[in-house]
């Protein structure tokens, strides 16, 4: 499993400052899916692995180095390309940038933050989903403490969770003694473990979506489905 011991040592003032000049003025190909690519290619691309921020998480490219590091590469280059896709308000965006280089210990504080719950996500579609809800901060839809909240619940959330958030949107996210038809359990067993959502009845064992999992799946997870 990941841990923030399998990134490099050199990543903390370094890696911070270029991983927020990076998803606010991408110097990455964006037209590539890197979701889509894998280590192998990675490690064989030779632009690819002359990416700043890249060569900072991976260090020198030589046999035996961790797969994980390559792995965290992958989601950073997926959640950096994911951020700047599609419109963001750019009054908000300049804000965001003006406080993340007039403020060290802030531009550390998020930027860090992002990055340990990228580290930990094991699916390669919650980078993007990251990224969307991070999207959502920096136009603030959601406050820095929802930002961190959701993204706990995200990190336990099973993938399969994602097409049944969109069933339950055509239920205003909740099943009461009115809803006929039938339960799918496992899927809210899921979502409960996550802690997205809540049982609403001990006797009935009613079942509601919390107002973290309507903003996680409305701000960014919808935005992914097909």
């Amino acid at each position: 499993m990941e841990n923030q011991n399998d990134l490099p040592e050199n990543n903390n003032s370094g890696l911070s400052k270029q991983f927020t000049n990076e998803i606010l003025n991408p110097s990455i190909d964006l037209a590539v899916d890197y979701s889509e690519i894998y280590i192998d290619d990675l490690m064989d691309n030779g632009a690819l692995k002359e990416i700043p921020i890249v060569k900072s998480v991976v260090g020198v490219i030589k046999a035996g180095i961790s797969i994980n590091q390559f792995w965290f590469a992958k989601k950073l280059l997926t959640f950096i390309k994911e951020f700047n896709t599609g419109d963001i308000d750019p009054k908000k965006k300049l804000k965001f940038q003006e406080k993340i280089n007039t403020d060290d210990k802030y531009r550390k504080k998020v930027s860090e933050q992002v990055m340990v719950f990228l580290d930990k996500f094991l699916e390669i579609n919650k980078a993007k989903i990251s990224a969307n809800l991070f999207k959502a901060y920096v136009e603030e839809k959601i406050t820095y403490e929802q930002f961190v909240s959701i993204s706990i619940c995200l990190e336990k959330l099973h993938p399969d969770s994602y097409r049944f958030l969109n069933e339950l949107e055509n239920l205003n996210y909740e099943i009461n003694d009115k809803f006929e038809g039938e339960r799918n359990w496992s899927a809210e067993a899921l979502l409960l473990t996550s802690g997205l959502a809540v049982e609403t009845s001990d006797w009935w064992h009613g079942f509601k979506l919390k107002e973290e999992g309507q903003l996680l799946y409305e701000l960014a997870i919808k935005p992914n489905l097909k």
